[in-house]
Protein backbone atom coordinates (compact mmCIF):
# COMPACT_ATOMS: atom_id res chain seq x y z
CA UNK A 1 0.00 0.00 0.00
CA UNK A 2 1.48 3.29 -1.10
CA UNK A 3 0.46 6.52 0.53
CA UNK A 4 1.49 10.12 -0.06
CA UNK A 5 0.56 12.65 2.62
CA UNK A 6 0.63 16.29 1.56
CA UNK A 7 -1.53 18.40 3.82
CA UNK A 8 0.63 19.14 6.82
CA UNK A 9 3.90 18.95 4.91
CA UNK A 10 2.63 21.70 2.61
CA UNK A 11 1.28 23.69 5.52
CA UNK A 12 4.56 23.60 7.44
CA UNK A 13 6.61 24.33 4.30
CA UNK A 14 4.51 27.37 3.36
CA UNK A 15 4.53 28.57 6.95
CA UNK A 16 8.30 28.35 7.30
CA UNK A 17 9.09 29.86 3.90
CA UNK A 18 6.84 32.85 4.53
CA UNK A 19 8.54 33.75 7.79
CA UNK A 20 11.18 36.45 7.48
CA UNK A 21 12.88 38.97 9.73
CA UNK A 22 9.99 41.42 9.48
CA UNK A 23 7.37 38.76 10.29
CA UNK A 24 9.00 37.44 13.46
CA UNK A 25 9.46 39.46 16.61
CA UNK A 26 11.53 37.17 18.83
CA UNK A 27 12.02 39.90 21.39
CA UNK A 28 8.33 40.22 22.17
CA UNK A 29 7.34 36.65 22.81
CA UNK A 30 6.03 37.57 26.24
CA UNK A 31 3.06 39.67 25.17
CA UNK A 32 1.32 41.67 27.87
CA UNK A 33 -2.11 41.12 26.33
CA UNK A 34 -3.07 37.46 26.22
CA UNK A 35 -5.31 36.28 23.35
CA UNK A 36 -8.96 37.15 23.88
CA UNK A 37 -12.11 35.87 22.22
CA UNK A 38 -11.95 33.35 19.42
CA UNK A 39 -8.85 31.78 17.89
CA UNK A 40 -8.90 29.07 15.27
CA UNK A 41 -6.70 26.76 13.27
CA UNK A 42 -7.53 25.40 9.81
CA UNK A 43 -5.90 22.38 8.20
CA UNK A 44 -6.68 20.90 4.77
CA UNK A 45 -6.52 17.16 4.12
CA UNK A 46 -5.03 15.93 0.86
CA UNK A 47 -3.72 12.35 0.77
CA UNK A 48 -3.51 9.49 -1.67
CA UNK A 49 -3.69 5.78 -0.93
CA UNK A 50 -3.37 3.26 -3.76
CA UNK A 51 -6.19 1.12 -2.32
CA UNK A 52 -8.50 3.75 -0.82
CA UNK A 53 -7.99 6.46 -3.45
CA UNK A 54 -7.68 10.21 -2.89
CA UNK A 55 -8.61 11.67 0.48
CA UNK A 56 -9.99 15.18 0.56
CA UNK A 57 -11.39 17.33 3.35
CA UNK A 58 -10.17 19.35 6.27
CA UNK A 59 -10.60 20.32 9.89
CA UNK A 60 -11.26 23.40 11.97
CA UNK A 61 -10.25 23.79 15.63
CA UNK A 62 -11.87 26.78 17.41
CA UNK A 63 -10.98 28.09 20.86
CA UNK A 64 -12.73 30.79 22.89
CA UNK A 65 -10.39 32.43 25.43
CA UNK A 66 -13.04 34.81 26.77
CA UNK A 67 -11.42 37.87 28.36
CA UNK A 68 -8.01 36.11 28.32
CA UNK A 69 -7.53 36.01 32.09
CA UNK A 70 -7.30 32.20 32.15
CA UNK A 71 -4.98 31.90 29.12
CA UNK A 72 -3.62 29.43 28.00
CA UNK A 73 -6.72 27.65 29.32
CA UNK A 74 -9.91 28.34 27.37
CA UNK A 75 -13.64 28.69 28.00
CA UNK A 76 -14.83 26.48 25.16
CA UNK A 77 -13.64 24.59 22.13
CA UNK A 78 -15.27 23.39 18.91
CA UNK A 79 -13.66 20.83 16.61
CA UNK A 80 -14.96 19.74 13.20
CA UNK A 81 -13.25 17.27 10.87
CA UNK A 82 -14.62 16.05 7.54
CA UNK A 83 -12.74 13.88 5.07
CA UNK A 84 -13.44 11.21 2.52
CA UNK A 85 -11.58 8.78 0.28
CA UNK A 86 -12.80 8.37 -3.28
CA UNK A 87 -13.22 4.60 -2.77
CA UNK A 88 -15.53 4.89 0.21
CA UNK A 89 -13.68 5.42 3.48
CA UNK A 90 -14.41 8.61 5.35
CA UNK A 91 -14.62 10.50 8.63
CA UNK A 92 -17.20 12.88 10.05
CA UNK A 93 -16.34 14.20 13.49
CA UNK A 94 -17.74 16.95 15.69
CA UNK A 95 -16.61 17.73 19.25
CA UNK A 96 -17.54 20.45 21.71
CA UNK A 97 -16.01 21.21 25.09
CA UNK A 98 -17.49 23.86 27.37
CA UNK A 99 -16.07 25.09 30.66
CA UNK A 100 -18.76 27.72 31.13
CA UNK A 101 -22.07 26.03 30.17
CA UNK A 102 -22.57 24.61 33.68
CA UNK A 103 -20.95 26.48 36.60
CA UNK A 104 -18.17 24.43 38.18
CA UNK A 105 -18.39 21.76 35.47
CA UNK A 106 -16.86 20.88 32.14
CA UNK A 107 -19.07 19.35 29.48
CA UNK A 108 -17.65 17.17 26.70
CA UNK A 109 -19.72 16.10 23.72
CA UNK A 110 -18.64 14.44 20.51
CA UNK A 111 -20.04 12.39 17.69
CA UNK A 112 -18.03 10.52 15.10
CA UNK A 113 -18.98 8.44 12.09
CA UNK A 114 -16.05 6.54 10.60
CA UNK A 115 -16.09 4.25 7.58
CA UNK A 116 -12.85 2.32 7.10
CA UNK A 117 -12.73 0.09 4.03
CA UNK A 118 -9.34 -1.31 5.07
CA UNK A 119 -9.45 -1.52 8.87
CA UNK A 120 -6.53 -3.30 10.51
CA UNK A 121 -7.15 -6.68 12.11
CA UNK A 122 -3.95 -8.48 13.15
CA UNK A 123 -5.45 -11.04 15.49
CA UNK A 124 -5.72 -11.11 19.28
CA UNK A 125 -3.33 -11.38 22.22
CA UNK A 126 -0.50 -9.50 20.55
CA UNK A 127 2.47 -11.73 19.68
CA UNK A 128 0.35 -14.85 20.21
CA UNK A 129 -1.07 -13.98 16.78
CA UNK A 130 1.68 -14.14 14.18
CA UNK A 131 2.01 -11.20 11.77
CA UNK A 132 3.56 -12.18 8.43
CA UNK A 133 4.29 -9.04 6.42
CA UNK A 134 5.37 -11.12 3.40
CA UNK A 135 1.75 -12.17 2.96
CA UNK A 136 0.91 -8.54 2.11
CA UNK A 137 4.01 -7.82 0.00
CA UNK A 138 3.25 -8.14 -3.72
CA UNK A 139 6.94 -8.84 -4.43
CA UNK A 140 7.16 -11.74 -1.98
CA UNK A 141 6.92 -15.38 -3.12
CA UNK A 142 4.52 -16.02 -0.22
CA UNK A 143 2.21 -13.09 -1.09
CA UNK A 144 -1.47 -13.66 -0.33
CA UNK A 145 -3.22 -10.26 -0.43
CA UNK A 146 -2.56 -6.71 0.71
CA UNK A 147 -5.98 -6.96 2.38
CA UNK A 148 -5.17 -10.15 4.33
CA UNK A 149 -4.97 -8.26 7.65
CA UNK A 150 -7.94 -6.01 6.90
CA UNK A 151 -11.71 -5.93 7.11
CA UNK A 152 -14.39 -3.34 6.36
CA UNK A 153 -15.43 -1.65 9.61
CA UNK A 154 -17.63 1.36 10.17
CA UNK A 155 -18.73 2.76 13.48
CA UNK A 156 -20.85 5.50 14.98
CA UNK A 157 -19.85 6.76 18.41
CA UNK A 158 -21.57 9.39 20.52
CA UNK A 159 -20.44 10.44 23.96
CA UNK A 160 -21.38 13.06 26.50
CA UNK A 161 -19.43 13.48 29.73
CA UNK A 162 -19.91 15.94 32.57
CA UNK A 163 -16.86 16.61 34.72
CA UNK A 164 -17.81 18.22 38.03
CA UNK A 165 -15.00 20.10 39.79
CA UNK A 166 -14.79 19.47 43.53
CA UNK A 167 -11.86 21.88 43.85
CA UNK A 168 -8.99 23.11 41.67
CA UNK A 169 -7.47 19.62 41.48
CA UNK A 170 -10.18 16.99 41.99
CA UNK A 171 -13.17 16.23 39.76
CA UNK A 172 -15.64 13.42 39.25
CA UNK A 173 -17.19 12.26 36.02
CA UNK A 174 -20.50 10.87 34.86
CA UNK A 175 -21.13 10.09 31.23
CA UNK A 176 -22.84 8.07 28.55
CA UNK A 177 -21.35 6.41 25.45
CA UNK A 178 -23.20 4.87 22.51
CA UNK A 179 -21.48 2.68 19.91
CA UNK A 180 -22.68 1.07 16.69
CA UNK A 181 -20.28 -1.16 14.76
CA UNK A 182 -20.77 -2.70 11.32
CA UNK A 183 -18.20 -5.19 10.06
CA UNK A 184 -17.89 -7.11 6.81
CA UNK A 185 -15.24 -8.39 4.44
CA UNK A 186 -13.23 -5.94 2.39
CA UNK A 187 -15.05 -4.88 -0.78
CA UNK A 188 -12.43 -6.21 -3.18
CA UNK A 189 -14.40 -5.23 -6.29
CA UNK A 190 -14.39 -1.62 -5.18
CA UNK A 191 -10.70 -1.73 -4.37
CA UNK A 192 -10.00 -3.13 -7.85
CA UNK A 193 -11.90 -0.42 -9.71
CA UNK A 194 -9.73 0.96 -12.52
CA UNK A 195 -7.25 -1.96 -12.42
CA UNK A 196 -6.67 -4.71 -14.92
CA UNK A 197 -6.21 -8.28 -13.69
CA UNK A 198 -2.55 -8.26 -14.73
CA UNK A 199 -1.92 -5.18 -12.57
CA UNK A 200 0.48 -5.83 -9.69
CA UNK A 201 -2.01 -4.30 -7.27
CA UNK A 202 -5.05 -6.25 -8.50
CA UNK A 203 -6.45 -7.94 -5.39
CA UNK A 204 -7.67 -11.55 -5.19
CA UNK A 205 -11.25 -12.11 -4.06
CA UNK A 206 -11.99 -12.91 -0.42
CA UNK A 207 -13.51 -16.26 -1.49
CA UNK A 208 -10.19 -17.21 -3.12
CA UNK A 209 -7.96 -15.73 -0.40
CA UNK A 210 -9.87 -15.21 2.86
CA UNK A 211 -8.32 -12.72 5.24
CA UNK A 212 -7.49 -13.20 8.91
CA UNK A 213 -10.90 -11.85 10.00
CA UNK A 214 -12.64 -14.48 7.85
CA UNK A 215 -10.38 -17.21 9.23
CA UNK A 216 -10.95 -16.16 12.84
CA UNK A 217 -14.68 -16.28 12.12
CA UNK A 218 -14.40 -19.75 10.54
CA UNK A 219 -12.36 -21.02 13.49
CA UNK A 220 -14.84 -19.67 16.04
CA UNK A 221 -12.35 -17.31 17.67
CA UNK A 222 -14.70 -14.53 16.57
CA UNK A 223 -18.15 -15.67 17.72
CA UNK A 224 -20.87 -15.89 15.09
CA UNK A 225 -23.04 -13.27 16.80
CA UNK A 226 -20.31 -10.62 16.53
CA UNK A 227 -18.82 -11.15 13.08
CA UNK A 228 -21.04 -8.40 11.62
CA UNK A 229 -20.75 -5.99 14.58
CA UNK A 230 -23.41 -4.70 16.95
CA UNK A 231 -24.48 -1.86 19.23
CA UNK A 232 -23.86 -1.22 22.90
CA UNK A 233 -24.15 1.51 25.51
CA UNK A 234 -21.55 2.38 28.12
CA UNK A 235 -22.42 4.11 31.41
CA UNK A 236 -19.39 5.93 32.82
CA UNK A 237 -18.36 6.92 36.32
CA UNK A 238 -14.92 8.15 37.19
CA UNK A 239 -12.61 10.51 39.04
CA UNK A 240 -9.81 12.80 37.86
CA UNK A 241 -6.90 14.51 39.61
CA UNK A 242 -5.40 17.31 37.52
CA UNK A 243 -2.70 19.80 38.54
CA UNK A 244 -1.39 20.63 35.04
CA UNK A 245 -0.45 24.22 34.31
CA UNK A 246 -1.66 23.89 30.70
CA UNK A 247 -4.24 21.57 29.17
CA UNK A 248 -2.41 21.13 25.86
CA UNK A 249 1.29 21.50 26.75
CA UNK A 250 1.96 20.92 30.42
CA UNK A 251 5.35 21.87 31.85
CA UNK A 252 4.55 20.56 35.33
CA UNK A 253 1.83 18.76 37.21
CA UNK A 254 -0.04 15.47 37.31
CA UNK A 255 -3.08 14.31 35.33
CA UNK A 256 -4.60 11.05 36.55
CA UNK A 257 -8.00 9.58 35.77
CA UNK A 258 -9.82 6.34 36.53
CA UNK A 259 -13.00 5.58 34.62
CA UNK A 260 -15.36 2.63 35.02
CA UNK A 261 -17.59 1.85 32.02
CA UNK A 262 -20.47 -0.54 32.51
CA UNK A 263 -21.95 -2.10 29.37
CA UNK A 264 -25.26 -3.55 30.65
CA UNK A 265 -26.46 -6.71 28.95
CA UNK A 266 -30.02 -5.42 28.58
CA UNK A 267 -29.09 -2.42 26.38
CA UNK A 268 -27.93 -2.81 22.79
CA UNK A 269 -27.59 -5.80 20.51
CA UNK A 270 -24.16 -6.86 21.73
CA UNK A 271 -25.43 -7.86 25.22
CA UNK A 272 -21.97 -7.75 26.72
CA UNK A 273 -22.70 -7.19 30.41
CA UNK A 274 -19.12 -6.35 31.31
CA UNK A 275 -17.38 -3.76 33.49
CA UNK A 276 -14.39 -2.00 31.92
CA UNK A 277 -11.71 0.02 33.70
CA UNK A 278 -9.59 2.69 32.03
CA UNK A 279 -6.83 4.06 34.27
CA UNK A 280 -4.30 6.60 33.03
CA UNK A 281 -1.60 8.47 34.93
CA UNK A 282 0.43 11.28 33.36
CA UNK A 283 3.12 13.45 34.91
CA UNK A 284 5.10 16.40 33.53
CA UNK A 285 8.45 17.96 34.49
CA UNK A 286 10.46 21.02 33.50
CA UNK A 287 14.05 20.14 32.56
CA UNK A 288 15.09 23.54 31.24
CA UNK A 289 12.74 26.43 32.00
CA UNK A 290 10.58 27.45 29.02
CA UNK A 291 12.53 25.13 26.71
CA UNK A 292 12.81 21.44 27.60
CA UNK A 293 10.12 19.35 29.28
CA UNK A 294 9.55 15.68 29.97
CA UNK A 295 6.28 13.82 30.34
CA UNK A 296 5.30 10.21 30.78
CA UNK A 297 2.03 8.28 30.64
CA UNK A 298 1.17 4.94 32.28
CA UNK A 299 -2.12 3.23 31.65
CA UNK A 300 -4.32 0.18 31.88
CA UNK A 301 -7.42 -0.53 29.82
CA UNK A 302 -9.35 -3.75 30.27
CA UNK A 303 -12.25 -5.65 31.72
CA UNK A 304 -12.49 -6.27 35.44
CA UNK A 305 -15.72 -8.23 34.98
CA UNK A 306 -16.62 -10.15 31.82
CA UNK A 307 -15.33 -9.88 28.26
CA UNK A 308 -16.30 -7.49 25.50
CA UNK A 309 -17.24 -8.52 22.00
CA UNK A 310 -14.27 -8.67 19.65
CA UNK A 311 -15.23 -5.49 17.79
CA UNK A 312 -15.27 -3.52 21.07
CA UNK A 313 -12.00 -4.84 22.50
CA UNK A 314 -9.77 -2.16 20.89
CA UNK A 315 -11.80 0.74 22.31
CA UNK A 316 -10.10 3.06 24.80
CA UNK A 317 -12.12 5.43 26.97
CA UNK A 318 -11.01 8.88 28.14
CA UNK A 319 -12.48 12.13 29.45
CA UNK A 320 -10.79 14.50 27.01
CA UNK A 321 -10.23 13.17 23.51
CA UNK A 322 -7.01 14.30 21.81
CA UNK A 323 -8.33 13.29 18.39
CA UNK A 324 -10.96 11.32 16.53
CA UNK A 325 -9.17 7.99 16.98
CA UNK A 326 -9.14 6.24 20.34
CA UNK A 327 -8.87 2.63 19.25
CA UNK A 328 -6.42 -0.07 20.01
CA UNK A 329 -2.80 -0.19 21.15
CA UNK A 330 -0.67 0.48 18.12
CA UNK A 331 -0.60 3.51 15.86
CA UNK A 332 -0.74 7.27 16.19
CA UNK A 333 -2.51 7.57 19.57
CA UNK A 334 -0.68 4.92 21.59
CA UNK A 335 2.35 2.99 20.27
CA UNK A 336 3.77 5.06 17.45
CA UNK A 337 5.39 2.89 14.77
CA UNK A 338 3.55 -0.28 15.86
CA UNK A 339 0.81 -1.35 13.47
CA UNK A 340 -2.69 -0.23 14.40
CA UNK A 341 -4.61 -2.65 16.65
CA UNK A 342 -1.57 -4.90 17.07
CA UNK A 343 -2.02 -5.18 20.85
CA UNK A 344 -5.60 -6.27 21.56
CA UNK A 345 -6.82 -8.54 24.34
CA UNK A 346 -9.13 -8.51 27.34
CA UNK A 347 -6.81 -6.10 29.15
CA UNK A 348 -3.70 -4.11 28.16
CA UNK A 349 -1.05 -1.99 29.87
CA UNK A 350 0.91 0.74 28.11
CA UNK A 351 3.45 3.50 28.70
CA UNK A 352 4.88 6.50 26.86
CA UNK A 353 7.87 8.69 27.69
CA UNK A 354 8.57 11.88 25.75
CA UNK A 355 11.02 14.78 25.80
CA UNK A 356 9.74 18.06 24.30
CA UNK A 357 12.08 20.84 23.24
CA UNK A 358 10.70 24.28 22.34
CA UNK A 359 13.53 25.60 20.19
CA UNK A 360 11.78 28.72 18.80
CA UNK A 361 9.16 31.06 20.28
CA UNK A 362 7.93 34.16 18.47
CA UNK A 363 4.99 36.34 17.55
CA UNK A 364 3.70 36.45 14.00
CA UNK A 365 0.52 38.08 12.68
CA UNK A 366 -0.14 39.19 16.28
CA UNK A 367 -0.36 35.56 17.42
CA UNK A 368 1.87 33.49 19.70
CA UNK A 369 3.77 30.65 18.04
CA UNK A 370 6.37 28.08 18.97
CA UNK A 371 8.26 25.27 17.21
CA UNK A 372 9.25 22.10 19.06
CA UNK A 373 11.08 18.83 18.59
CA UNK A 374 10.12 15.68 20.49
CA UNK A 375 11.71 12.28 21.11
CA UNK A 376 9.82 9.35 22.57
CA UNK A 377 9.71 5.69 23.59
CA UNK A 378 6.37 3.83 23.67
CA UNK A 379 5.57 0.36 25.03
CA UNK A 380 2.53 -1.85 25.69
CA UNK A 381 1.38 -5.45 26.01
CA UNK A 382 -1.69 -7.60 26.55
CA UNK A 383 -2.04 -8.34 30.25
CA UNK A 384 -5.27 -10.38 30.18
CA UNK A 385 -5.17 -12.92 27.38
CA UNK A 386 -8.21 -14.17 25.51
CA UNK A 387 -8.74 -17.99 25.28
CA UNK A 388 -7.92 -18.31 21.56
CA UNK A 389 -6.06 -21.60 22.19
CA UNK A 390 -9.15 -23.13 23.80
CA UNK A 391 -11.36 -22.01 20.93
CA UNK A 392 -8.94 -23.45 18.37
CA UNK A 393 -8.91 -26.82 20.17
CA UNK A 394 -12.73 -26.82 20.09
CA UNK A 395 -12.72 -26.02 16.37
CA UNK A 396 -10.11 -28.68 15.54
CA UNK A 397 -12.00 -31.35 17.49
CA UNK A 398 -15.25 -30.42 15.78
CA UNK A 399 -13.55 -30.50 12.37
CA UNK A 400 -12.26 -34.02 13.02
CA UNK A 401 -15.71 -35.15 14.13
CA UNK A 402 -17.28 -33.82 10.93
CA UNK A 403 -14.52 -34.99 8.55
CA UNK A 404 -13.87 -38.64 9.39
CA UNK A 405 -11.11 -37.85 11.85
CA UNK A 406 -9.02 -35.80 9.40
CA UNK A 407 -6.84 -33.07 10.85
CA UNK A 408 -7.76 -29.53 9.77
CA UNK A 409 -4.17 -28.36 9.20
CA UNK A 410 -3.17 -31.44 7.23
CA UNK A 411 -6.32 -31.14 5.14
CA UNK A 412 -5.72 -27.50 4.25
CA UNK A 413 -1.96 -27.73 3.87
CA UNK A 414 -1.47 -24.73 6.15
CA UNK A 415 0.73 -24.51 9.21
CA UNK A 416 -0.75 -23.61 12.58
CA UNK A 417 2.54 -21.92 13.48
CA UNK A 418 1.96 -19.44 10.65
CA UNK A 419 -0.97 -18.09 12.64
CA UNK A 420 -0.27 -18.73 16.31
CA UNK A 421 2.67 -18.49 18.68
CA UNK A 422 1.00 -19.21 22.00
CA UNK A 423 2.82 -17.90 25.06
CA UNK A 424 4.85 -15.39 23.04
CA UNK A 425 3.20 -12.17 24.22
CA UNK A 426 5.58 -9.60 25.71
CA UNK A 427 6.09 -5.85 25.51
CA UNK A 428 5.76 -4.19 22.11
CA UNK A 429 8.26 -1.30 22.02
CA UNK A 430 8.76 1.58 19.60
CA UNK A 431 10.77 4.80 19.55
CA UNK A 432 10.98 7.92 17.43
CA UNK A 433 11.03 11.68 16.97
CA UNK A 434 8.52 14.41 16.18
CA UNK A 435 8.14 18.02 15.14
CA UNK A 436 5.38 20.43 16.31
CA UNK A 437 4.08 23.86 15.29
CA UNK A 438 1.83 25.59 17.84
CA UNK A 439 -0.53 28.56 17.59
CA UNK A 440 -1.54 30.22 20.88
CA UNK A 441 -0.41 27.19 22.90
CA UNK A 442 -3.46 25.05 22.01
CA UNK A 443 -3.66 24.52 18.24
CA UNK A 444 -0.77 22.14 17.63
CA UNK A 445 0.09 20.54 14.26
CA UNK A 446 2.66 17.80 14.38
CA UNK A 447 4.54 15.02 12.61
CA UNK A 448 5.66 11.91 14.50
CA UNK A 449 7.89 9.16 13.12
CA UNK A 450 8.09 5.92 15.07
CA UNK A 451 10.06 2.71 14.54
CA UNK A 452 9.57 -0.74 16.04
CA UNK A 453 12.22 -3.03 17.52
CA UNK A 454 10.38 -6.24 16.53
CA UNK A 455 9.29 -6.86 12.93
CA UNK A 456 6.22 -8.67 14.28
CA UNK A 457 4.92 -5.15 14.96
CA UNK A 458 5.65 -3.85 11.46
CA UNK A 459 8.50 -1.54 10.54
CA UNK A 460 7.64 2.10 11.14
CA UNK A 461 4.93 4.74 10.89
CA UNK A 462 4.59 8.42 10.04
CA UNK A 463 1.68 10.28 11.65
CA UNK A 464 0.51 13.78 10.79
CA UNK A 465 -2.17 15.40 12.90
CA UNK A 466 -3.13 17.58 15.83
CA UNK A 467 -2.11 17.75 19.48
CA UNK A 468 0.40 15.95 21.63
CA UNK A 469 -0.24 12.32 22.48
CA UNK A 470 -0.93 13.18 26.13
Amino acid sequence: MKQITLSTILLVFIFLTKINAQDIDTTSVEINDAPKGWSFGLLPTITYNSDLGFQYGGLVDLYNYGDGTAYPKYEERYYVELSRFTKGSGLKYFAHESNKLLPGRSVFFNIIHRTDEAYDFLGLNGYESVYNKNWTDTKSDSYKSRMFYKNNTSWLRTKIDVLSHINDDWSYLVGLNYFNFKIKSVDIDRMNEGREEDNEFYLPSVSDVPGLWEKYSEWGIIDEDETSGGTYVGLKLGAMYDTRDNWTYASKGVWTEAIFIWMPSFIGSASMGNLHLNFTHRQYFTVVKDKVHFGYRLGYTGNVIGTEKSFALPMMYTVMLKGATTQGLGGSRSLRGVKRNRVVGNGQVFSNAEFRYKFAKFTWMKQRWYLAFTSFVDAGRVLQLLPIDEKMVDFENQYKANNNGNDYWESTGELKTDYFNLGAESFHVSYGIGFKVSLNENFVVGIDYGRTINDQDGDSGIYIGLNYLY
